[in-house]
């Protein structure tokens, strides 16, 4: 009887000690999984705050502003140069006269 109950105390210590164990490495592991995010988050920040340079304020204008706050996907811009379109509608004409001129000619 009493090895029965010796044994069960042991069994019962033994219990004890390895549900104390794995609690102890379950905590161990939460704590470093834990210090490991916010050393991850620490170094994001950091990049964030590297990526940032540091500028002077200057005074921004309305359409500064405007310009700034406005989030376009994609912006095309033209731009015509009137005098070489009306060079080459000069050139146009011309051409087409002394075509239909020479087309007369050849005509008759």
């Amino acid at each position: 009887m009493a090895d029965k109950k010796l044994a069960a105390e042991k069994k019962a210590a033994a219990d004890k000690k390895a549900a104390a164990e794995k609690k102890a490495a379950a905590e161990k592991k939460a704590a470093a999984e834990k210090k490991a995010a916010a050393d991850k988050k620490a170094a994001a920040d950091r990049r964030k705050l590297a990526n940032q340079s540091v500028k002077p304020k200057k005074y921004q204008s309305v359409s500064e502003k405007k310009k700034a706050e406005r989030s376009e996907f994609l912006q095309v811009s033209i731009y015509v140069d009137t005098g070489k379109i009306l060079g080459l509608v000069a050139l146009g004409i011309v051409a087409s006269s002394v075509l239909m001129a020479g087309l007369i000619f050849f005509v008759r």
